[in-house]
């Protein structure tokens, strides 16, 4: 059911029509977006966790066995904290899942904090994660020399990453994120 979704009601006394709406059903509805944006959340962290971990193991494995410098071990380091820095985001959120009521308003509230994470998140991913791993990955190529097809292919995967990013977050997790502010408004209006 979705919110607009409404019985009509006849006001004898009165003589007009008015609405009412089906508190059960509007329920679920705002318990499955919250468990929708509840699991939205914990998979881009957990993803991002198994990628950056993955990144950083073979960063390490490759400057271990390869023993060009601190390039490769600074780039593990990188990611290494980027796990980190996910890992206590994840922890924050989780403990602040603790503080929302079990009613319809805090599952809306829990909802909405959910989609906040991921907004706040696509947005770390471009100004805190790309562009720092993009002049890391830049200085390094220009230090150890790259050809012309791997800096157009690094380039183009750079920009490609960024606007997607920017483009899932104007797309789709804000507008997403205002549908359910737009919710609460309405509830909270009646």
């Amino acid at each position: 059911m979705e919110f607009e979704q409404m019985q009509k009601i006849w006001d004898e006394q009165k003589g007009e029509t008015m609405y009412a709406i089906n508190e059960s059903a509007l329920h679920k509805s705002v318990s499955r977006k919250k468990n929708a944006a509840s699991k939205r959340i914990n998979v881009v962290e957990i993803m991002l966790m198994i990628i950056n971990s993955t990144v950083a193991i073979v960063l390490l494995t490759d400057a271990i066995m390869d023993n060009e410098g601190p390039w490769d071990y600074a780039g593990a380091i990188i990611m290494a904290l980027t796990v980190v820095f996910l890992m206590y985001f994840r922890a924050k959120r989780k403990k602040k899942e603790n503080t929302f009521d079990r009613t319809m308003i805090g599952e809306l509230d829990h909802a909405i904090s959910n989609s906040d994470s991921i907004v706040q998140i696509a947005t770390i991913m471009i100004y805190y994660y790309l562009i720092p791993l993009g002049v890391f990955t830049f200085g390094k190529m220009l230090y150890f020399g790259a050809s012309l097809e791997k800096w157009l292919l690094i380039i183009g995967m750079f920009l490609l990453a960024f606007f997607l990013v920017r483009w899932e977050r104007k797309a789709m997790h804000i507008p997403r994120r205002q549908s359910l502010i737009n919710m609460k408004k309405k509830l909270l209006e009646d």
